[in-house]
């Protein structure tokens, strides 16, 4: 009686997978007898969600085209948020990190190049 927590246990989860395989039988037999259907009326989530927001909010016919430019420059600047973490660097400023860049890294391995080396022993 040692391992009766151990049988209790196993039990249960050798029910839940019989469970898991009846169940999963069940819908591949109804997936055969019937044929999917689509349907506009379901809410979507996720990827599918946003391209439906953005696909009404552009054929709307109401919105003038300097609405839909601006709508489109706000989405874009979110992207573009989400994809730097929210940090915004001026042109001059992009060139510059951009010369450092290139100065500190071999441009064919992406190893540090002996000038970084050199930068870290002056600071």
């Amino acid at each position: 009686m040692e391992n009766l927590e151990i049988i209790i246990l196993t039990t249960i989860v050798s029910i839940l997978f019989v469970v898991f395989f009846v169940l999963m039988y069940k819908e591949f037999s109804k997936m055969e007898k019937e044929e999917y259907t689509y349907n506009p009326n379901v809410k979507r989530y996720g990827r599918d969600g946003i391209y439906n927001l953005l696909e009404r909010l552009f054929d709307d016919e109401t919105k003038s085209k300097s609405q839909k430019a601006k709508l489109f420059k706000t989405i874009d600047r979110t992207i573009a948020d989400m994809e730097s973490d929210g940090m915004y660097f001026s042109e001059d400023i992009k060139e510059k990190l951009e010369k450092e860049r290139e100065e500190l890294f071999c441009e064919y391995s992406g190893l540090p190049s002996p000038k970084a080396y050199e930068r870290d022993d002056q600071l």
